[in-house]
């Protein structure tokens, strides 16, 4: 029975379901659905429990479903608006020439020695010395040398300052030439000239010299890289990223060669002789653009660029060095010193450029032996040297001669036809200073070919001593025929 005046109470009635509004909306449907259902249930009201429940299933899969197409949406704008636009400082190489010299400078040992021999200067033990390097130095029967020089062989040979300013402008003149008409460009397109040549500087400029026989535009920046040897080719793609980076929408002209004429060396000092057996004519010109349409049509990009110099050594900085001899006499001396060197030069760059492309299996094990041997102190346990093998898959390293390209080859364990690149352009051309890993580079394309995704290394010394890498993604493939590698020569 119920107690006298004691009076039942019901329960207070559920709150409200909480109403639609747009931070309702906010919340993921998953959640918001419980939301909605947990308090249609507190309040009783089962038939609209039920009804709820099923309508906002449906509205749960249709809010899925045009989620996930607005994602399918942005993903596809994303990708289009990539391809269209590629992002913004990144470094596009379009187009690269190499030079063919005419025929007509084609020549053999023999005619080397001979030259030598005219001019009076050199004696019998210079002249043994530059047969035996002629005869080892892996250097072909049909390499390239100025007309000045040849016009020597038979008798004295006349150096001069308007005979290597000719040398050194044709050079350079046919190779920015064939860049600008292969990609259908004016002179006045180009923003800015980069120009290098080690040891030939006149005055004005030999970016100067460019400007004023292509007529370039008054805006046109300029820069003459000198004294930096045979590195100067990838020192100019650095100062050319740089350029980029800070300038959107530019185009920049490189183009480097060396000058044989000007360099030629008169004495009997055989480290100083080494440069007449070895150079020889040749030169190239590349352009760089950041440009969105330039980027659809480019062949590469450039990924990474590691420079290190190891000039605060007296041994390295000496190790190729121009200077005089006893008497006086003016070259390039390259010492006995320039593999150690090389070696030293090499490793510190490739300690710098190793984490940023090798696989992280290479850098594990290049990890696991490093503790092995200072932390454990492991004995026997040779260091690892990780196998750059499997972060490229072309390698243009600068054919500076034999002996480097042996050691090169040696440290990083390629194969044959990974060295074949190295030993080619050697053979062809000789060594042409900072323009021989773009021969490398031709010969890949030409007879080896890059395919799309490819990643290439360009690995160059320099006096100093200076060692620099440029690492690169072929963004389609390039099998091109370089005139370099055909018989087409540059000028008709």
């Amino acid at each position: 029975m119920r107690e006298k005046g004691r009076q039942t109470r019901l329960p207070p009635p559920p709150p409200p379901p909480p109403p639609l509004h747009l931070f309702s909306l906010s919340l993921s449907p998953s959640l918001f659905h419980q939301l909605r259902l947990k308090a249609l249930h507190a309040s009783g009201d089962l038939h609209a429990y039920a009804a709820w429940a099923s309508a906002s299933a449906l509205q749960i899969d249709l809010l899925t479903l045009g989620l996930a197409g607005l994602g399918a949406a942005l993903l596809l704008a994303a990708l289009a608006f990539s391809a269209l636009f590629p992002r913004k400082g990144r470094t596009f190489l379009v187009d690269f020439y190499c030079y063919r010299p005419p025929d007509s400078q084609q020549t053999t040992h023999a005619e080397l020695v001979r030259g030598c021999e005219a001019t009076g200067r050199y004696d019998e033990q210079a002249l043994a010395f530059v047969r035996k390097v002629m005869g080892i130095s892996g250097l072909g029967q049909a390499t390239f040398l100025p007309d000045a020089v040849r016009a020597g062989l038979d008798r004295p040979v006349e150096v001069s300052l308007a005979l290597a300013k000719e040398e050194t402008e044709r050079v350079l003149f046919a190779c920015v030439a064939k860049v600008l008409e292969r990609n259908h460009l004016k002179a006045t397109d180009v923003d800015a000239l980069i120009v290098n040549c080690t040891a030939f500087n006149p005055t004005p400029s030999l970016s100067a010299s460019v400007v004023n026989h292509f007529r370039m535009k008054k805006g046109v920046r300029t820069f003459s890289l000198h004294g930096m040897g045979c590195a100067a080719s990838v020192i100019a793609i650095d100062l050319a990223k740089d350029l980029l980076a800070a300038n959107p929408g530019m185009r920049i002209v490189i183009a480097g060669t060396e000058n044989v004429l000007w360099n030629l060396y008169f004495g009997n000092q055989r480290s100083m002789l080494i440069t007449n057996c070895i150079f020889r004519t040749g030169g190239v010109a590349y352009l760089l653009s950041n440009r969105a349409d330039d980027g659809r049509r480019a062949k590469y990009v450039l990924n990474h660029l590691v420079r290190t110099h190891l000039g605060g050594d007296d041994a390295a900085y000496n190790a190729v060095i121009q200077r005089e001899d006893d008497d006086g006499l003016v070259g390039v001396k390259i010492g006995k010193e320039l593999m150690g060197t090389a070696s030293k030069a090499l490793e510190a760059n490739l300690t710098c450029l190793g984490p940023k492309v090798l696989p992280l299996s290479e850098k594990l094990l290049f990890a696991g032996n490093w503790v092995g041997r200072k932390v454990f102190k492991a004995r026997g346990l040779k260091p690892y040297v990780p196998d750059f093998k499997t972060a490229f898959d072309h390698f243009a390293i600068h054919p500076g001669g034999k002996a480097v390209i042996d050691g090169v080859g040696k440290a990083l364990g390629l194969t044959p036809r990974q060295c074949l690149p190295m030993l080619a352009p050697f053979e062809r051309y000789g060594n042409t200073s900072s323009s021989s890993t773009w021969y490398a580079w031709a010969f890949i394309e030409t007879e080896q070919g890059v395919k799309k995704g490819d990643r290439l290394w360009q690995l160059a010394f320099g006096s100093g001593f200076k060692c620099a890498s440029a690492t690169w993604t072929a963004l389609r493939d390039c099998g091109e025929a370089h005139d370099a590698w055909t018989e087409t020569p540059t000028e008709k």
